[in-house]
């Protein structure tokens, strides 16, 4: 039951679950990208990146 919580908990499921949609909103509404495949993708490097740094600092704050 720890690992379940602690799977579902870490930074990588927070970027993918919420910060992947948002970077994909985000790249639609500035029209950084067209609607479609193009725009998923850069959310899911942005997310992706995101996630990793704070998967291997431990942290998602810069400061510690």
């Amino acid at each position: 039951m720890k690992i379940i919580i602690g799977i579902l908990f870490s930074p990588m499921a927070f970027a993918l679950g919420f910060l992947w949609p948002l970077a994909t909103q985000l790249t639609i509404s500035l029209q950084l990208a067209a609607p479609g495949s193009s725009a998923i993708i850069v959310g899911a490097v942005v997310a992706g990146t995101l996630g990793l740094l704070a998967q291997f600092r431990g942290s998602w704050l810069w400061i510690k």
